[in-house]
């Protein structure tokens, strides 16, 4: 899961330090801990974090695929035969929203990382 530098903020604030439960991948981005392929924050099939979790959860099991530039099921999730066209294309505007604010963070981190 691709965590906003707010939302790595607001789970620090929750009390949870950030070598915990995220880190930044080979592409730049940060993201989401899991520990046994599970998230870091679930317990007991349960997220512990459930009133402040990241925009990227909210969201799931729809997902922003970047080749097809549209919101889609994970084809992963057991759920997916259940998602409705009609609720993936509701997220389509809010997730094309959150993924170019976390290109620009990326894009202004690297940037940064430069001086």
């Amino acid at each position: 899961m691709i965590l906003s530098s707010e939302e790595v903020q607001i789970i620090i604030d929750c009390g949870y330090d950030k070598e915990d439960f995220c880190y930044v991948d080979e592409e730049g981005f940060i993201r989401l801990k899991n520990v046994n392929g599970i998230c870091f924050f679930l317990r007991d099939n349960k997220c512990i974090i459930y009133s402040s979790r990241p925009q990227g959860c909210k969201f799931y099991p729809i997902i922003f695929d970047l080749d097809t530039n549209k919101a889609i099921v994970d084809p992963d999730c057991p759920l997916a035969v259940s998602i409705s066209s009609k609720t993936i294309s509701t997220f389509n505007k809010d997730l094309k929203k959150f993924i170019r604010k976390i290109m620009e963070e990326r894009e202004n981190s690297s940037e940064e990382k430069e001086f």
